[in-house]
């Protein structure tokens, strides 16, 4: 078995949360001025890290606002630094932290969040986060990644040390195959991963890998979409313009409530651009889940499950 083979195998053993912070573990051998606050997280990739660089991994305890705030003191003293903890108290318990000391004071750090969208199938609402997409967006000089998978959480990991704007990166909890290889290159914000000629799916996140799939069976039955996955938000907004302005319909796809969601981003490039393209958006419109069940039966209670989303798209090319 070759390295490369082993290396992939062991990667796509790894969660996106192992994969972004091996990666950030691997820079700090090098990089002085990483720092790590986290929220009363910990993970075998974390123990690591903690031991090899003790002196620069604080742990502050439940009290993710108070993490922001000493991220960010850490940050106006010329550190480059990370804040983590469960993306639904990371981002909603800190926002006003987040707003006032990164927005609005421009404090450069990234804000690392776990377990977007279902992520936390069977802790309930409180663990769920289906709107951190909306509320982070709005913010001025704030970057969204809405990470694919691990090779992109390595790559995103690498470009956000250095930015000098604040970002946050949204991760899915479970273990889930890559989709891209090393050489992959994020920088426009967006991927169009699969060709077609009948429509576009635009999705985010762990929802990009489902798309694919819906593709296919869609595919079988005489319906050719492509597929562009829009990890970063904002994206370079003139290059996805000439990317899908070819297209008659889109679908966007996300784990995440519609108003202010990944789907609304378009929509909103779409109008300020003059484009007038049919959009059919799918994301959950049910409200809170307050069903006990794993991810695929919330995802089937709010219609956005592969065999749903398949009849859904299928309806809608077929009565063009």
């Amino acid at each position: 078995m070759s390295e490369k083979t082993k290396e992939t195998i062991l990667r796509q053993k790894y969660s996106q949360r192992d994969a972004f912070w091996s990666r950030i573990g691997e820079i700090m051998k090098d990089d002085q001025d990483i720092v790590i606050v986290v929220a009363d997280m910990s993970s075998p990739v974390f123990d690591k890290i903690r031991k090899e660089f003790s002196n620069r991994f604080f742990n502050v305890g439940i009290a993710e606002q108070n993490a922001v705030l000493v991220a960010s003191g850490l940050a106006m003293q010329g550190k480059k630094v990370f804040v983590y903890a469960i993306a639904s108290f990371m981002v909603l318990r800190s926002y006003e932290q987040i707003r006032v000391a990164n927005s609005i004071m421009g404090i450069p750090i990234t804000i690392v969040g776990v377990g977007a969208g279902l992520s936390y199938d069977n802790a309930g609402p409180t663990h769920h986060l289906f709107e951190d997409i909306a509320v982070m967006r709005v913010l001025p000089n704030m970057t969204t990644y809405s990470i694919t998978d691990n090779v992109m959480a390595r790559k995103v990991a690498e470009m956000s040390i250095n930015m000098d704007t604040p970002n946050y990166v949204r991760l899915e909890r479970h273990v889930e195959p890559d989709i891209y290889d090393q050489n992959t290159d994020f920088t426009n914000g967006f991927i169009e991963i699969r060709s077609g000629n009948d429509g576009c799916i635009i999705s985010t996140g762990i929802k990009t890998r489902q798309s694919l799939k819906i593709a296919e069976r869609l595919k079988n039955l005489g319906i050719n979409l492509a597929v562009i996955d829009m990890h970063t938000i904002p994206c370079q907004e003139s290059l996805f313009i000439d990317a899908i302005k070819g297209y008659s319909r889109l679908i966007t796809i996300e784990e995440h409530f519609l108003p202010g969601g990944m789907g609304s981003f378009v929509l909103e490039m779409l109008s300020d651009n003059g484009l007038h393209i049919d959009v059919k958006r799918f994301g959950l419109t049910e409200g809170w889940c307050y069903r006990y069940g794993g991810r695929e039966d919330n995802r089937a209670y709010h219609g956005i499950d592969e065999g749903a989303l398949v009849k859904d798209i299928e309806g809608i090319f077929k009565h063009v």
